[in-house]
């Protein structure tokens, strides 16, 4: 049985579907939501960012890439027109925080706290810039509810 020419380009036709289908599916695939997962460390703001300013390569050995739960105080709640909210958490006299960037599916759980209320984030620690830096957070208490 030979292939002609009209099923060559059936099959190209079909093949390039597929890969279309595969391609914008993963285009669109969004982050995995961490709610469900258990945090490998719990810790409060003073301790975590201490830890980072006396050490940060000991701290990024021991936080670097993992589910962390942060409690602390809000010092601040930075909105950009609700498509990216960043909690930073902490002590207002300091110069180091917890920034905990919140994950979209999220973001109308921070809209009852204000700046001063004690409040529990669980994210991913990506680091150490001028603050503690957590990326795809969820707010810890929003889930017990």
């Amino acid at each position: 049985m030979s292939l002609t020419k009209k099923n060559i380009s059936i099959i190209a036709v079909i093949i390039v579907m597929i890969a279309a289908g595969f391609f914008y599916k993963e285009f669109q695939r969004k982050p995995a939501d961490i709610s469900g997962v258990l945090p490998e460390v719990k810790i409060n703001v003073a301790e975590i960012v201490g830890q980072y300013e006396n050490d940060e390569s000991k701290a990024n050995r021991q936080y670097l890439g993992k589910i962390i739960e942060v409690a602390g105080n809000i010092t601040e709640i930075i909105n950009q027109q609700d498509t990216m909210i960043n909690v930073l958490m902490g002590d207002t006299n300091s110069l180091h925080k917890v920034s905990c960037l919140l994950d979209n599916r999220h973001i109308n759980a921070i809209k009852k706290y204000r700046a001063g209320q004690p409040i529990t984030i669980k994210g991913i620690c990506t680091g150490f810039l001028l603050d503690v830096e957590l990326n795809r957070c969820v707010i810890v208490e929003d889930q017990k509810k």
